[in-house]
């Protein structure tokens, strides 16, 4: 991912902030594995399965959507307060090659309300809403 103009140093150090965020709800994926009441990531079993074994998908390698969706979210939500077409095709050109597989992702941690924002201060929404 090349780093487009408006991604600055004060987003990576914020990404830092909510890491851990996003690696606790990894991880609580892998333990969830076969609960019904399991958060719903649009994964088929075999996706699970490996998260659950700590194969192919750990949260390592999608860490760079988590963070650019992040950083995306920092730098646009008050211009695009939701997901649409036009910010989707904004990311699209900022993000680069590989915007398609990653898509999810970045959409996931732009929608994700942590700690610390304006309009959830102090609390993590657990009842978010999924694409």
């Amino acid at each position: 991912m090349d780093r487009p103009g408006w991604y600055t140093e004060e987003q990576d150090n914020g990404w830092q902030r909510v890491k851990a965020a996003f690696g606790n709800d990894w991880e609580q994926t892998k333990h969830d594995f076969g609960s019904k009441n399991a958060r719903e990531l649009n994964q088929d079993a075999g996706n699970t399965v490996k998260q659950a074994v700590g194969a192919d998908d750990a949260f390592e390698n999608h860490e760079q959507a988590f963070r650019f969706g992040y950083a995306a979210q920092s730098q646009f939500k008050k211009q695009y307060p939701t997901w649409n077409d036009d910010l989707d095709t904004r990311l699209r050109k900022d993000y680069g090659t590989d915007y398609d597989r990653d898509r999810n992702d970045i959409r996931r941690a732009y929608e994700y309300r942590y700690a610390g924002t304006a309009s959830t201060p102090g609390q993590r929404d657990e009842n978010r809403d999924r694409p």
